[in-house]
């Protein structure tokens, strides 16, 4: 019997085949327990900008009407047993100077910048990650994550609006994301989802200067609701003091004859929020109401005054042809009580200032991934001239 056996370059040719078909069920193999994943979202709006108690009018193209644009990378590793470790490194940017941050203080990664495990356990994270207050804030007002034009977050997380010489403080301190924390979310139960939160000062000094947080969700069929309690005193993304109490609200009493003011620093800031949404189809309910309360920095003040805010926020959010129509207002009082004479030496004192501020928008959807949006929206605070924004804006999903 005679044998035919393969050349030797055939057989080079198998033995390299099967090699390249071993590394690629290998390959495929490794993939499968592991997916990076590259997304984002570019926002801008053109508009005519004028917020309560600021001088002018401004004419800009600027970023992140019902979106801050961002970008980053988020991944997952399969650990096998149900276990699974995971990143997150996304970041701020203004696609319309193309400068990364939604301000100059931003890090590149300053959206988030974490990694983690996952399970039945939960999950748990180390890094910059969400603050107490990002979820419930935006899911419970119509114009979710918008700082530019949702009357919520202008009142509580913004600097927009002025009064007297005074730039408008956001009176929840501690920004959207917290840096050097700890953050682990419990497994759902019963319809609820519990996040607890703690960031720490690394700093020499006064000890116990951490924030920490909780918040929790739940959601079932039309309702939804949740709530958040953060204490905060260290600010974010960066901290600058390196010993003593950092300054997380300030707020300022003036005289109504001379205009002379006295300002009130805080070191501590505590907030409490509950929020509710309810889904009738047709229209979609949502409210909320919030309760800041501030530690002054100076042992003095602290004992002499008493210094808090509140915010209440009505919205509705209504489907409309291939869009929805969306209106939210929000009123918020900061207060400070004590005797002002000793430090203002005048018995006609304002130590106290409101600001009511509604937005109406339609939010139209060309695709899955493309939004155009157009926002009207109203400011008022205490004693200052109004202002009124008009914007037309687009944002895309990647």
């Amino acid at each position: 019997m005679t044998y035919l056996m393969p050349s030797p370059s055939l057989a080079r040719r198998k033995i390299a085949s099967a090699a390249v078909l071993a590394v690629s069920l290998l390959s495929t193999h490794v993939f499968a327990q592991t997916t990076v994943e590259v997304s984002g979202t570019i926002d801008v709006y053109a508009g005519s900008m004028k917020r309560s108690g600021e001088g002018g009018r401004t004419s800009a193209v600027d970023s992140s009407g019902l979106e801050t644009s961002w970008w980053g990378f988020n991944g997952t590793e399969d650990l096998g047993g149900g276990l699974r470790a995971h990143f997150s490194l996304s970041g701020f940017f203004r696609p319309d100077t193309g400068i990364l941050g939604r301000g100059d203080m931003d890090a590149m990664f300053s959206r988030s910048a974490n990694v983690g495990l996952s399970g039945a356990f939960g999950r748990i994270s180390f890094g910059r990650d969400l603050a107490p207050n990002f979820i419930p804030t935006l899911r419970f007002s119509p114009f979710g994550g918008s700082f530019a034009f949702s009357p919520l977050e202008l009142h509580t997380q913004t600097s927009a609006g002025r009064y007297r010489s005074q730039a408008w403080s956001p009176t929840v301190s501690g920004d959207t994301g917290w840096s050097n924390a700890v953050m682990y979310v419990t497994p759902e139960l019963g319809g609820f989802t519990t996040s607890l939160f703690v960031q720490l000062g690394e700093q020499a000094g006064p000890s116990g200067k951490n924030n920490y947080g909780i918040n929790t969700m739940y959601e079932s069929g039309p309702l939804s609701f949740g709530a958040y309690f953060q204490s905060v005193r260290v600010n974010n993304p960066t901290d600058a003091v390196s010993s003593g109490p950092s300054e997380v609200f300030s707020f300022t009493p003036y005289s109504r004859v001379t205009g002379t003011g006295y300002t009130l620093s805080a070191s501590k800031n505590d907030t409490l929020f509950l929020g509710a949404a309810y889904d009738l189809q047709f229209i979609k309910l949502f409210g909320s109401v919030s309760r800041s309360q501030s530690s002054l920095a100076r042992a003095r003040d602290d004992r002499q005054f008493d210094l808090g805010s509140n915010t209440l926020q009505l919205g509705v959010s209504a489907p409309a042809g291939r869009g929805s129509v969306l209106f939210s207002w929000a009123t918020t009082n900061v207060k400070a009580e004590g005797d002002f004479s000793s430090v203002l030496a005048d018995p006609d004192i304002r130590s106290a200032i409101t600001r009511h501020t509604a937005s109406l928008g339609y939010d139209y959807f060309l695709s899955k991934r493309t939004d155009v949006y157009a926002v009207l929206s109203h400011d008022r605070i205490t004693e200052q001239s109004p202002g009124t924004s008009v914007a037309l804006g687009i944002r895309q999903r990647f």
